[in-house]
């Protein structure tokens, strides 16, 4: 046995963080576990022991210390464990930032604010024998800096997106390495406008400048120690120099401007007026990092000669190109995610000019932007005149988070669609959830945010990235009285206060603890979580009923299929029942949370806030039959979801539901609320082969038409291209969102088979389903991976081999489908046994064999001409006499049973019976027996 890592609140050796409480834990690696082991944690500063854990019995490895941390040190955390007579033991650190003290540098600018870009610089003299040696930085709008030219660690587009007259975050770098060479030296600052300063946003259209702030400046302290233990202090003050940069202009829709003939007059550089900041805090976010690279996959030629780079890859990042032009020459590089007739497509970048211009001075080097960043998989490059392949490449930009999960089937379609999703997510999570990387939006919108945070948190550790979000949200809320933003920061954002988007301010600290079980983003949120939920009631206050949410403008189910509204951006589900819906689910999450957090008045209050607006809403939405007043597969998902459905109606919802769908020909028409709801709607109430049939359709509408169609990405609508190829043109397309992505989260919870139940404690149900033959994968639980994968042995179905890897710290209860009972090394277990962390390999055979059939929902056109199958189902379905009348198979064909059954109770036929039902697949299932068996 031994140690992997430690994290220190879910980061390795975090420096110059806001470390508001510790969460510590550790990661073992072995065959099995030892009953008696037993865990302590010791941590010091230099020498100093200054916190120290009895030795406990460790169920985990994770230690929650409470301890007051001082600025600008490094504490050594040492874990140890102890087994019979043996003894393990790991070490790492963490460093704080400045935490509360008083910095003494000075927000340093030019006089003059008219430059898009401004270098400021100072030559410093440095001693020999420097032994520790840190800078603390931050800037307005974003920046990075340089020692002789030499960049300065590995993180980009900082300080980040953040609300800059609330907070910005201060940098720690360590300089140690750097500074061991003595003498003179230079140290640069280089600025552009960014977020704080450059045109962003979308009111009024295409965003504004300014928005934060006019003039570009910086704020650093260098600290180093000497040889002789003497501390030194270099801070940005009078002293510095300042000068045009050769980014002559920049903006995260702009692209940029880079001009390295450009001249460096010298401006005279001023102590800014403190800028309208409240706090300068540490840092709360990941760092923005370079990412995958990827070379030229094909070189393309329009018609009028112009070069096209095809990357292969839709993603949000740079393009790197070696210089070798002549001195004076100008090259620009265009960016988009498609091409149509032959050229490329920019029309859905709307107002973002999205180009990046070069002018050479003649000297061979990389070139890459700086203070802006591309969505796209395509680039037209003009003015190279001759070039090869290798002097281009490609590098993805997004927060630095680890990727901790993955899920691998025999289908490569289905494999190319996880791998978008994966994308969809690498790409707009730079620095904060974005909506989209390539148009003139590119905001934190919380809708998009909340309804795929759980997904996120299995594809990657978010909880870092995820709560500094929380943070945001929280930090716009106590500007508004609770009410959320639709976008964090809300730069010019008036408007909010909606469901579903508002609702990210408690869904998203719920998903991470439920995933990690760290209290700490509960901790730092639940005010704001309180805070939006009293909005709501006071809003509600206002109508005739404070216990629903009526009569509020909405969003709705966004980009539904099924919409009547006439601009076609809503679904037909009535904004009063999601709205209803998602305040009695945010209600029950500030309850859950404060029982978390021991507050027990208010778990009590909110818990009877929920009781009563259930009641509310059971009232007005359902008849007393059962009957919900809409029939769309949002609103029967969603009902059953947050289980509003009255107990003894839900066996009569779920099939209402099938019936919805069954008339919608087997496919969705679910918009952003609906679409992550409802296959886990579907397989957690028994109806998982019609969860995997949606999964499974290729064609317009569902995620495989995607892929299908050449995604690597998550598209913005169900039919942004349409099957020709054409780009919808309708003003609002993107080809790289997240939202409908969110079907990931049921490919790891009912396809996989992975279901978190506590920090120690997960369901393995493994969806089997001949559809597939095997799928396999992994994500994180306690920190440490837990891998699962099942395979159909044979083409009979009836033996199934699943293979479980359960890390340290945690129990699996495992409930496969179609059996009751299995085995490990003819050891026999029964169904819901519990097995603890280790390896294992199940066999079992399946009670009915899982094998590819037709069913219900399969249409009478692919089997109609099979006389034997036919003559054996026909005695089950009331309506087949009036099927085979003369015309009527031509006319009914493409429609399934399922469906017909539900449209010829309108001339007369009963409706098929759950018997029916039952035996009509077994028939299916009977006759495909038979033939491979014949085979």
């Amino acid at each position: 046995m031994k140690f992997k890592k430690i994290e220190i609140n879910h980061m390795e050796n975090p420096l110059g963080y806001k470390f508001d409480s510790l969460f510590i834990s550790g990661i073992l690696e072995a065959s099995c576990y030892p009953s008696d082991l037993q865990k302590m944690l010791l941590i010091y500063d230099h020498q100093e022991l200054v916190f120290q854990s009895d030795w406990e019995k460790a169920d985990d490895l994770v230690f929650e210390p409470d301890l007051v941390l001082q600025p600008r040190t490094r504490y050594r955390v040492q874990m140890q464990l102890k087994y019979g007579e043996k003894h393990l033991e790991k070490e790492t650190w963490f460093e704080t930032g400045v935490l509360d003290s008083a910095t003494r540098a000075k927000w340093i600018g030019p006089e003059n604010n008219d430059w898009h870009g401004i270098e400021l610089f100072k030559s410093i003299h440095l001693p020999h024998g420097v032994k520790k040696a840190r800078l603390y930085i931050t800037g307005l709008g974003v920046y990075e800096c340089f020692l002789d030219d030499e960049k300065i660690g590995d993180e980009y587009l900082a300080p980040g997106f953040t609300n800059y007259h609330y907070y910005t975050q201060l940098a720690t770098h360590d300089l140690t390495t750097a500074f061991q060479q003595a003498g003179k030296h230079t140290f640069k600052i280089i600025l552009g406008d960014g977020w704080y300063r450059g045109k962003i946003g979308i009111t009024p259209h295409g965003g504004s400048e300014n928005s934060y702030g006019d003039a570009l400046m910086a704020l650093a302290e260098i600290h180093y120690v000497d040889k002789n233990d003497e501390t030194h202090v270099l801070i940005t003050d009078e002293t510095w120099q300042c000068r045009p940069s050769k980014i002559t202009h920049s903006g995260i829709y702009y692209g940029e401007d880079i001009n390295d003939l450009a001249g460096q007059c010298d401006l005279v550089p001023v102590i800014q007026k403190k800028p309208e900041i409240k706090y300068l805090l540490d840092r709360l976010s990941p760092p923005v990092k370079l990412q995958e690279r990827f070379e030229i996959k094909e070189v393309l030629t329009t018609t009028t000669g112009e070069k096209i780079l095809d990357f292969g890859q839709n993603l949000s990042g740079w393009l790197f190109f070696a210089n070798r032009l002549p001195r004076g020459h100008k090259v620009s590089i265009e960016f988009g995610e498609l091409l149509q007739d032959g050229d490329l497509y920019t029309q859905n970048l709307r107002s973002a000019r999205a180009t990046f211009t070069y002018i050479s001075d003649g000297m061979e080097k990389w070139i890459r932007p700086h203070f802006t960043y591309f969505g796209f998989r395509y680039a037209k490059i003009t003015g190279f005149e001759s070039f090869s392949k290798e002097d281009f490449f490609v590098r993805a930009l997004y927060s630095d988070m680890q990727e901790i999960g993955h899920i691998e089937t025999d289908r490569q379609d289905v494999n190319r669609l996880f791998k978008n999703v994966k994308w969809g997510q690498k790409s707009n999570f730079v620095d904060i959830p974005t909506d989209c990387p390539q148009r003139d939006e590119r905001l934190g919108w919380t809708g998009d945010a909340a309804i795929f945070a759980k997904t996120a948190s299995y594809n990657m550790d978010t909880y870092s990235f995820f709560k500094r979000f929380a943070f945001e949200i929280a930090v716009e809320q106590s500007l508004h009285e609770g009410r959320v933003p639709l976008y964090a920061p809300a730069i010019h954002g008036t408007d909010g206060g909606k469901a579903v988007w508002g609702d990210a301010a408690t869904i998203i600290p719920w998903a991470q603890y439920e995933r990690t079980n760290d209290p700490a983003i509960l901790k730092q949120n639940f005010g704001a979580m309180m805070s939006w939920v009293d909005w709501i009631h006071e809003q509600a206050k206002q109508t005739r009923n404070e216990f629903l949410w009526l009569d509020s403008d909405q969003l709705g189910d966004w980009l539904a299929l099924d919409t009547e509204d006439i601009m076609r951006l809503k679904g037909r589900t009535p904004d009063d029942l999601i709205a209803s819906a998602y305040y009695y689910h945010s209600c029950q999450i500030v309850s859950k949370t404060a029982g978390i957090l021991g507050k027990k008045r208010e778990q009590d209050y909110y818990k009877i806030l929920a009781d009563q607006i259930k009641e509310a809403f059971q009232e007005e939405f359902f008849t007393k039959n059962g009957r919900l007043i809409t029939d769309t597969q949002t609103g029967l998902a969603v009902c059953l979801k947050f289980q509003l459905v009255p107990e003894e109606h839900t066996e009569k919802v779920v099939k209402k539901l099938v019936e919805r769908i069954a008339r919608n020909g087997n496919h969705l028409t679910t918009g952003f609320v609906g679409t992550a709801l409802l296959l886990p709607v579907l397989s957690q109430y028994g109806e998982h082969e019609l969860a995997c049939q949606l999964f499974l359709n290729t064609d317009y509408p569902s995620w495989l038409y995607q892929v299908e169609k050449g995604a690597t990405t998550i598209w913005e609508r169900w039919d942004s291209v349409d099957a020709q190829g054409k780009i919808a043109e309708n003003g609002m397309n993107s080809l790289n969102h997240y939202s409908t992505g969110s079907v990931m989260e049921w490919g790891y919870e009912y396809l996989l088979g992975i279901r978190q139940k506590s920090r120690h404690e997960v369901l393995i149900a493994p969806g089997i389903t001949p559809r597939f033959q095997h799928v396999s994968g992994y994500t994180a639980i306690n920190g440490d991976r837990l891998t699962l994968s099942w395979k159909i042995m044979n083409p009979f179905g009836n033996k199934v081999q699943v293979e479980l890897l359960i890390p340290f710290g945690v129990t699996a209860q495992v409930d496969l489908p179609n059996t009751h009972s299995w085995s490990i090394h003819n050891e026999r277990f029964s169904n819901g046994d519990t097995l603890s962390a280790g390896r294992y390999v199940i066999e079992y055979e399946p009670e009915t064999p899982f094998i590819s059939s037709l069913t219900i929902y399969s249409p009478l056109l692919a089997f109609n001409q099979k006389q034997e199958l036919v003559k054996k189902i026909a005695e089950y379905v009331p309506f087949w006499g009036f099927l085979s009348a003369p015309n009527n198979m031509a006319n009914f064909e493409k429609y399934s049973l399922i469906q017909l059954s539900n449209e010829m109770k309108g001339i007369g036929f009963p409706e098929l019976t759950q018997e029916d039902i039952h035996n009509i697949n077994a028939a299916f299932k009977q006759y495909t027996l038979e033939n491979l068996e014949r085979k």
